[in-house]
């Protein structure tokens, strides 16, 4: 495949992480402050960057995200329906498991392979996909799990309380809405200000490729086979199918947008899945998702790549 060569290296970078961890170079413990690092201060400074170099209109795309968002529920109540109905997991359970499905690694592996792939409209298809996945997809996850965890009754008010302060506090949301501030009243950035953004915008992709890499030294192994097998499944082949269809019938989409859109769907599930899990008591089925999908993930993520470019070729 023509696609193998440029995003090798970024796989390369994921493999990195993971045998410096695994054989003591770098502390375990030492991987915490780093993706602190990327998701409190560099992808805040990316979206930022993204937002703010081209026009508003330029940068979103609202068909591109209906049809995104649409093809990431149907796939997380698809996920839910088959979890619960073929695997007999409860609901809470079954939430996760929807959610390991439709919410992809966007930040850490989507972004820095669709920057290889179609450059830099990237950024902007990241800050789409992460407003999809931190407003809707991962709040209404959590809210129905921890209402679960908590036995129904009024357990759903608290829940999604908590998930609003979440959103309210999280500094990718924080740095999407200064971007439109910025871009609708017309502010100024200064000349120092913008190249320290740009600087630590650079910085994100790599530094976020070895934190997976860290993270998946720590992760065990074990025999639950059929849930993670479905989990896999749903993530890495029926969510870039699905969000291809979706983008397939959306007006107005180019092909870089097309290209980038099904990018982001085909990587595994956020990084932070099994700590989702843990709160639920599903930490060794979601993290043993996360290992076997970044595994598969070097082979499905080159191939779903090559054939949606081939389709999309004159």
């Amino acid at each position: 495949m023509a696609i193998l060569p440029s995003i090798l290296p970024l796989f390369a970078v994921i493999i990195v992480g993971f045998i410096a961890i695994r054989s003591g170079y770098v502390v375990a413990e030492q991987i915490k402050p780093v993706s602190d690092f990327v998701v409190k201060i560099a992808l805040p400074a990316l979206i930022f960057n993204a937002l703010t170099s081209v026009p508003l209109a330029e940068a979103v795309s609202w068909s591109f995200m209906a049809a995104y968002a649409g093809g990431s529920m149907f796939i997380f109540l698809f996920g839910m329906l088959a979890a619960r109905n073929l695997l007999g997991m409860e609901t809470g359970h079954s939430a996760l498991a929807g959610l390991g499905m439709a919410n992809s690694n966007s930040a850490f592996m989507g972004y820095p392979i669709a920057l290889t792939v179609i450059g830099a409209p990237a950024g902007a298809l990241l800050a789409q996909c992460m407003i999809i996945e931190n407003l809707a997809l991962i709040p209404l996850a959590m809210a129905i799990a921890d209402s679960a965890r908590a036995g129904g009754g009024n357990g759903w008010r608290p829940a999604l309380g908590q998930a609003a302060r979440n959103v309210v506090r999280n500094p990718i949301i924080l740095a999407m809405l200064a971007a439109v501030l910025v871009t609708v009243v017309g502010l100024p950035v200064p000349g120092v200000i913008s190249s320290a953004i740009d600087m630590l915008a650079r910085i994100a992709a790599p530094i976020a490729l070895f934190v997976i890499g860290g993270t998946l030294a720590s992760l065990p192994l074990a025999g639950v086979y059929r849930r993670v097998s479905l989990i896999v499944a749903g993530k890495l082949l029926l969510h870039p199918l699905i969000i291809f269809a979706a983008l397939s019938l959306a007006p107005g989409i180019s092909e870089t947008t097309f290209i980038g859109g099904v990018i982001f769907a085909s990587v595994p599930m956020l990084s932070i899945y099994p700590l989702l899990g843990q709160r639920s008591g599903m930490v060794l089925v979601t993290a043993t998702a996360l290992l076997v999908a970044t595994v598969l993930s070097f082979i499905t993520v080159p191939a779903a790549i090559a054939i949606v470019q081939h389709l999309q070729a004159p």
